[in-house]
């Protein structure tokens, strides 16, 4: 069944949906925290906020829609410009092969990064697609049903100065059935031994409210440096974490490895590196207790599954980044991956305007585990009140 078109567009709305409008604003360790700040939140620095759809169509006319971040285009530009020449003609079970070469046409100014989410996006769609010629979701062609359980945790717990709201917000995420949460850090090294303290009391007030039974995880978003991070992670021993998440900048492959080897905490980390060969480099290194590989980033289903196994072999649990249809299909075809995170949108937030999904159909959390996926395909169907301008795509 041969590919006979891939198209691109680019869509100005966030893929994160209610989750941004919350992180525009929040505080927090991030990247940049070294530099002078000038404005709220993450807000002042990321990207615009936008995605790349891309449409497979099959020679029988079945089509797939894959999507990935795209804030400026650039990736929607790589699709239309490149890609979709590599990929139309081919056949659509070749998967391997069409990823390959995909990957390789765009090494000159790829490997990571744009093309990767340009990849990823096209990749997504020819899995939707060949879901729906044989009839079945994707997460069966993947490898099918691991038959372990999966669970989701609550992503997240946001930073507060005040401890009673802190614990409230915990305490709401179990009374909704999650069994494992994940908090952002308040504070990195700009706010010295005081921030130090700080999250210090941030975790133990969660830590108390939560008791011995639930998992929490912890994220300090790239926003620490060496001696921060190990400083923190020793103080941090006492409160039975299931992983400290990207506490340095992902090409810090040498500082993950050394912290690792502290024993203190485990350390996760993964969402921002791109494709198994990044994901090698990780393992190579003994980097990480945890790899968090995104399906939108890392090459779509295909590598997943890849560094999935790879992980596997090494004895490493993989959760990945982000919730989404397409992720779910590839947790529940691995058996090291038994965890899916899921970015909520608990009551407290209180925001004046919800945001539009941009795609229905993705499968719902309810206790604290994702329902199983049963339409051929990904599953997901074009938002078109929220997305218009791909009414001719629905």
């Amino acid at each position: 069944m041969n590919i006979v078109k891939v198209e691109a567009r680019h869509v100005p709305q966030s893929m994160w949906g209610n989750f941004w409008q919350q992180q525009k604003s929040v505080r927090g360790p991030s990247p940049m925290n070294e530099f002078a700040r000038r404005g709220d939140g993450w807000s002042w620095y990321t990207w615009p906020q936008g995605i790349t759809v891309v449409r497979v169509t099959l020679e029988d006319g079945t089509t797939g829609i894959g999507y990935a971040e795209d804030g400026i285009g650039v990736a929607t530009l790589m699709v239309n410009a490149h890609l979709a020449r590599i990929a139309t003609g081919l056949d659509a079970w070749s998967t391997e092969a069409i990823w390959e070469q995909m990957y390789r046409a765009s090494i000159v100014y790829g490997r990571k990064g744009a093309a990767l989410l340009a990849i990823s996006a096209i990749d997504i769609a020819i899995w939707d697609a060949l879901g729906k010629v044989a009839n079945v979701p994707v997460y069966k062609l993947l490898g099918g049903h691991h038959q372990k359980q999966v669970r989701a945790y609550a992503s997240k717990v946001q930073p507060d100065d005040d401890l009673n709201e802190v614990k409230r917000m915990a305490r709401d995420y179990v009374e909704r059935g999650y069994t494992a949460i994940k908090a952002n850090f308040p504070y990195g090294p700009a706010d010295g031994r005081a921030g130090l303290a700080a999250n210090i009391r941030y975790i133990a007030a969660i830590r108390d409210e939560l008791g011995d039974g639930i998992d929490l995880m912890t994220d300090a978003y790239m926003g620490w440096n060496r001696p921060f991070a190990l400083e923190m992670i020793r103080e941090l021993r006492p409160y039975s974490l299931r992983w400290v998440e990207e506490p340095l900048i992902p090409d810090d492959v040498t500082g993950h490895a050394m912290l690792r080897d502290q024993h203190f905490v485990p350390i996760a980390t993964g969402e921002h590196e791109f494709s198994r060969h990044g994901f090698q480099h990780l393992l190579d290194a003994g980097a990480a207790d945890v790899l968090q590989p995104d399906v939108h980033r890392v090459g779509g289903l295909t590598e997943f599954r890849r560094v999935a196994q790879m992980a596997s072999g090494s004895g490493i649990e993989v959760t990945p980044h982000v919730y989404s249809a397409a992720t779910l299909h590839g947790v529940l075809s691995q058996p090291n991956c038994t965890w899916i995170e899921h970015l909520t949108n608990p009551s407290y937030w209180g925001l004046a305007e919800r945001v539009s999904p941009l795609f229905l159909g993705e499968p719902e959390v309810v206790d604290g585990k994702p329902c199983l996926p049963t339409e051929p395909g990904i599953g997901l169907r074009i938002n078109t009140d929220a997305v218009p301008e791909l009414v001719d795509w629905a």
